[in-house]
C-alpha cells in the first residue's frame, strides 16, 4: 500500500493500449508553485473520504515521480496517460485513507516516539542528517511531510497485522506445489569461490619495472606452492581492494566474473593455485577455495522463502478485498 506506485502503473497505462506521447512535457502552475514535466492540473482537494480530505499536492507529487521515471525510460506520458495515472494514484490514496481511518477507529495509536524511532532507523542508513534531508528534498519531501507519510505507513502496518495477517495461512502442500511448478527458479548454476592476489606495475617503468614485479610475484607463487597461507600473503602483498579480506572473491558463476578469472577458476580444483596471469589491472595469482556444483535446491531449503512469498501475495490480495469492503460502507467523493 505504499504511495510509490510508479512501477505498478506500467501495465495500467501501457497495458491498456494508451498511446505514448513523444511531445515535450509542458509546464503548469499548481497550488501557487511552478511544476515541470506534467501536463495536467489537479484541484486542491482531489477526494474526500468520510469527511477526510485527500490533498491534490500529494497526488501531484507522486504523479510527478511516476512521470519522471517513465521519461527516463524513454516513455514520456501523454496528457491522457497522466490523467489515468492520477486517477489510479487517487484510488490508491483513498484505500490508504480508509485503512488509516479504520486503524484509528479500532483503537490503534501511533505516537511521536514511534515515528521518531522509525526516522532514526531510516536516517542511520545515511552519512548524516543533512544527507538524509537532501535525499528527501530530491523526492520532493520536507522532513515534516516524510514524518506524516511514516505515520500513515505505521497505521497501515498495524491495521494489516491486526485485521489481515492473522487470517493468512500457507499450508505446506501449497508451498510444495509452488516449488514443483517453479523448479527452474530454484536451479542454481555451478559456482566457484576463489581468492585473488594482485601486484600492479607502472607502465612508465617499462620492461625493467615489469620484470621486477614478476620476480616478486614468482617468489610469492613459490611460497604458496610450498604451503604458505594464501590469505596471509594476500593481506601482506596484494594491492587489490580485497587484500584486507585475504583476496576472497566469494562465490561466483561463470558469467559473474571476467573470463580472465572465471576461465581459470572453473578449471582449477579446490586448493589449487593458478599460474601468474596478466590483466589491465596488473599481474594476478588466483586460488580456488571452494566449489558448488550445479543443481536444484531442495524444497526444505527454499520452504521458508516460498511461504513468505505466498503469504505476501495472499496478504496483498486480502488487503485489496478488505479495502473494497470498506469502500462499500464509506462516503467517498472525488473531484477529479
Amino acid at each position: 500500500m505504499a504511495r510509490f506506485v510508479c512501477l505498478s502503473l506500467y501495465f495500467f497505462l501501457f497495458g491498456a493500449g494508451l498511446s505514448i506521447s513523444a511531445n515535450p512535457a509542458k509546464v503548469w502552475a499548481h497550488s501557487g508553485h511552478k511544476h515541470d514535466e506534467l501536463k495536467i492540473k489537479l484541484p486542491k482537494v482531489v477526494a474526500q473520504v468520510n469527511g477526510e480530505d485527500i490533498s491534490g499536492d500529494i497526488i501531484f507529487r507522486e504523479l510527478k515521480k511516476a512521470a519522471q521515471q517513465y521519461k527516463k525510460r524513454g516513455l514520456p506520458l501523454s496528457a491522457d496517460q497522466e490523467k489515468s495515472a492520477a486517477k489510479k494514484i487517487i484510488d490508491d490514496e483513498i484505500g490508504r485513507t480508509l485503512l488509516v481511518l479504520k486503524a484509528k477507529e479500532s483503537g490503534i495509536n501511533i505516537t511521536k516516539e514511534m515515528i521518531e524511532e522509525r526516522i532514526k532507523k531510516v536516517e542511520a542508513e545515511f552519512r548524516s542528517r543533512a544527507v538524509f534531508e537532501h535525499k528527501l528534498a530530491d523526492q520532493g519531501l520536507t522532513l515534516d511531510q516524510y514524518k506524516a507519510e511514516l505515520e500513515t505507513d505505521l497505521y497501515l502496518d498495524q491495521i494489516i497485522k491486526k485485521e489481515i495477517e492473522p487470517n493468512i495461512q500457507v499450508p505446506e502442500s501449497e508451498a510444495r506445489d509452488y516449488y514443483e511448478k517453479n523448479k527452474t527458479r530454484f536451479t542454481n548454476p555451478e559456482k566457484v569461490r576463489a581468492s585473488i592476489l594482485l601486484l600492479k606495475f607502472n607502465p612508465s617503468e617499462g620492461k625493467a619495472g615489469e620484470q621486477k614485479i614478476l620476480k616478486k610475484l614468482e617468489s610469492i607463487l613459490d611460497q604458496l606452492r610450498n604451503g604458505t597461507d594464501f590469505s596471509a600473503l594476500a593481506q601482506k602483498f596484494s594491492q587489490d581492494s580485497l587484500a584486507s579480506k585475504g583476496g576472497d572473491l566469494g562465490f561466483f558463476t561463470r558469467k559473474q566474473m571476467l573470463p580472465a578469472f572465471s576461465d581459470r577458476a572453473f578449471k582449477l580444483k579446490v586448493g589449487e593455485v593458478s599460474d601468474i596471469f596478466r590483466t589491465g589491472h596488473g599481474f594476478h595469482i588466483l586460488k580456488v577455495t571452494d566449489k558448488k556444483p550445479a543443481g536444484t535446491s531442495p524444497f526444505e531449503a527454499e520452504k521458508e522463502e516460498i511461504v513468505t512469498l505466498l503469504s505476501q501475495k495472499k496478504s496483498s490480495k486480502a488487503t485489496q478485498d478488505y479495502i473494497e469492503a470498506l469502500k462499500k460502507e464509506a462516503k467517498i467523493k472525488t473531484y477529479f
